[in-house]
């Protein structure tokens, strides 16, 4: 994953510094940042005598206070985690403000939240504390999902065939724990042939709600409203996410969009392929749903109009989730 799209980049720059806080909704993140330090800042052969976890809901200043000015043992440093600090009492938290401000070097105090009140004198004597680093961690945007699976498959030694990581996320959705998880099966399966194919991930990790997504994504394209209506049928029987549904289908149609624009440069299928993240294999079928697209005029701008009411009817209305897809699968097959 590039720098710029790793969200635990500053954790990686440089020494570790003296005071983090790492606060946000995605616990899996916070999770791998907290380890992630704690793996820097310790000597593994003294790590029991140089590392103290606390709970927010329990500590006092006092007691933080005490653990971070503790000098390190047979170590250059020590490692002090607070779980959840946003549990303290405020006028606790007030405590540690002088400290925040001029930490003890010999100590990393890592704290972790979901939600930070900027109002509180703490954290806003955090926000100006130059030794102090405030990361924020909330869920990936869909887009990241693929380069943090290609980066898990890094840290494994192992790779991705094109579009194999895009497919991966497609199964799995916005779960990193989960997408973490799956990638450690796939490099087992794989073992020492080192790359992670499509057929792979259809075998060791795709399921058959996930195969329908995609025909129904291809029936839509080709316009195929008989069988478009059969593979949304299965899905809303297998109960699934109608605001999925719709998330796949509105990729499928950008996808398309950016494929006419590339057909009309007159790419060759392999150059298409690559600038598309798909498999050589899919061009064809792809080719011929954007040439479809480009000879409806406006298509692309309506089925857009109708993936975005759908999205909305699905968030607020309280129509049927089946009844709101099956519009919608009139309206992109017309």
């Amino acid at each position: 994953m590039p720098p710029s799209q790793d969200p635990l980049a500053p954790l990686r720059v440089d020494s570790p510094g003296p005071v983090y806080l790492l606060h946000g909704k995605e616990q899996f993140l916070v999770d791998r940042g907290v380890e992630l330090l704690r793996t820097r800042v310790l000597d593994p052969r003294t790590r029991d005598f140089n590392y103290e976890m606390l709970h927010g809901k329990e500590a006092t200043s006092a007691r933080i206070l005490s653990a971070a000015r503790t000098l390190p043992m047979m170590a250059k440093r020590r490692l002090v985690l607070i779980r959840d600090i946003d549990e303290m009492k405020a006028d606790e938290l007030a405590g540690l403000s002088a400290y925040v401000a001029k930490p003890a070097v010999e100590t990393c105090l890592v704290m972790t939240a979901e939600k930070v009140d900027a109002r509180l004198k703490f954290f806003a004597a955090l926000k100006k504390s130059s030794a102090a680093v405030m990361l924020k961690l909330d869920a990936l945007y869909e887009r990241q999902l693929p380069a943090f699976a290609q980066e898990e498959a890094r840290e494994r030694g192992v790779r991705f065939d094109p579009g194999a990581a895009q497919m991966l996320c497609d199964e799995i959705g916005a779960d990193l724990g989960q997408l973490s998880d799956a990638v450690e099966r796939l490099a087992s399966f794989v073992g020492d042939r080192k790359q992670i194919t499509l057929g792979d991930i259809e075998q060791v990790v795709a399921t058959t709600r996930q195969r329908t997504v995609f025909e129904l994504c291809n029936a839509v394209g080709e316009g195929s409203r008989e069988r478009a209506f059969l593979m949304l049928g299965s899905l809303v029987a297998a109960r699934e996410s109608g605001v999925k549904v719709v998330s796949m289908l509105a990729r499928h149609i950008r996808q398309l969009a950016t494929a006419r624009e590339l057909v009309q440069q007159r790419l060759s299928r392999v150059d298409l392929a690559q600038a598309l993240g798909i498999p050589p294999f899919f061009v064809e079928g792809i080719e011929k749903q954007a040439r479809r697209l480009d000879g409806q005029g406006h298509a692309a701008a309506r089925m857009h109009d109708a993936l975005f009411r759908a999205d909305r009817d699905l968030k607020s209305s309280r129509l049927d989730d089946a009844r709101i897809l099956e519009r919608l699968v009139l309206e992109l097959t017309e």
